[in-house]
């Protein structure tokens, strides 16, 4: 039994993966990752977990934008993390469903990059449900990569009959969308653009929610909301202040306090702002 080291966090994504995982008889662990206290990544804590797995154990970890904490390692960090993995002989799985709302294209799939440059055999699932718009369509895939060719035509089987299993035949409209994109150097670029257009524009809620409460409440510190990256935040409020938001102020969020920061807009920043800043004085 292969044993899944998953994030310590309690987003909504991560108890999905450990659903998804233990649905199919794999022992699933936790490793340290967020600290509440210093709105901050554990580190060290992380670090000292893995050095302590098994060989072949397979490590569960985001390349970029970090769902749910925001929260992501820096490329200093991704390089201890994977000398880390390469001398325990893990197996990282990088999954990675927000490439391009961190800090660009290239930049955010680091991590991944970096693996395999270390040759190291990997998982890698990727999605375009945010960054293509296709959430209903589910389009993403799972690409493996092997150390040789005796592995590669071993994993290659192993998928075939996996596939042949659960659905032989995927939908093939969004499948189809992303292929046109992807491959029309104009329709590229303009893809490019537009989830730029979205990054950027996440990035000016974060600022302009961080100067509202900090104007708010000048006593205390905002700066790990403008440090996270992607759609999600974790804002720091306790179920308590979670529940005041929604019975007093109309405003939903996870109660373990994660926001989805892309909900945010001109015209509902200040409002969302100041209501945090109200349950975080008592």
């Amino acid at each position: 039994m292969i044993k899944i080291s998953q994030v310590n966090v309690y987003g909504f994504d991560s108890r999905g993966h450990i659903a998804i995982f233990e649905g199919c008889d794999i022992e699933v662990d936790t490793y340290p990752y967020y600290d509440k206290a210093t709105s901050s990544i554990k580190f060290d804590e992380m670090v000292s977990f893995i050095e302590k797995l098994n060989k072949h154990d397979v490590v569960l970890l985001h390349p970029c934008c970090h769902n749910p904490t925001g929260m992501d390692l820096t490329q200093e960090q991704w390089d201890k993390v994977l000398d880390v993995i390469k001398q325990r002989e893990l197996i990282p799985f990088m999954d990675i469903a927000y490439q391009g709302f961190g800090e660009d294209m290239d930049s955010d799939a680091y991590a991944i990059r970096k693996a395999v440059d270390m040759d190291l055999p990997l998982f890698v699932s990727n999605s375009f449900s945010k960054n293509l718009s296709l959430y209903g369509e589910r389009v993403g895939g799972l690409s493996m990569v092997c150390p040789t060719a005796d592995e590669v035509e071993r994993v290659f089987g192993q998928l075939n009959f996996m596939v042949r299993r659960i659905y032989t035949s995927p939908p093939s409209h969004g499948g189809r969308v992303v292929d046109i994109v992807m491959n029309d150097e104009q329709l590229h670029q303009q893809w490019i653009g537009e989830v730029y257009g979205m990054r950027d524009r996440i990035k000016a809620m974060r600022i302009k929610l961080k100067s509202v409460l900090e104007a708010k409440l000048p006593e205390r510190n905002f700066d790990y909301i403008t440090r996270q990256n992607g759609m999600f935040s974790f804002t720091g409020l306790t179920p308590e202040q979670v529940e005041r938001l929604q019975s007093e102020f109309g405003i939903y969020m996870i109660s373990n306090s994660r926001m989805c920061v892309a909900g945010l807009n001109v015209n509902n920043v200040d409002y969302v702002a100041n209501a945090i800043a109200e349950v975080l004085k008592d």
